[in-house]
């Protein structure tokens, strides 16, 4: 099975949010040293998240897209976990989050 990597993460946000490209691209502009991380992307992309004003739709294949990390385990669930899940408090999104999460990826975000 092909590992997961930072071009298929990047892909699936932006076929979620396509503005997302625009935003990855910015911040990855003129990197001497860009980092090839799935923690980068989503760095990138929790910031401005709001920003974009998803529709119910989008919100809901986010939260999808999220428990299928967390599914997948490894750096994944590790990524979607540590600059997603456990920060939605502090973007104030966990109330619209939290209810379309899988029970695993509902069990990193603060209520």
């Amino acid at each position: 099975m092909k590992e997961y990597e930072q071009i298929d993460l990047v892909n699936d946000l932006i076929r979620i949010f396509p503005e997302f490209a625009a935003e990855w691209e910015l911040d990855n502009e003129g990197s001497e040293f860009p980092s090839s991380s799935l923690h980068s992307v989503y760095n990138s992309l929790l910031p401005v998240i709001g920003r974009f004003k998803p529709s119910q739709k989008q919100w809901q294949l986010l939260a999808n897209h999220l428990s299928e990390a967390v599914a997948a385990g490894g750096d994944r669930e590790n990524a979607a976990d540590t600059c997603v899940l456990e920060h939605l408090h502090q973007v104030r999104l966990n109330k619209i989050m939290r209810p379309l999460l899988s029970k695993e990826a509902q069990a990193y975000v603060r209520v």
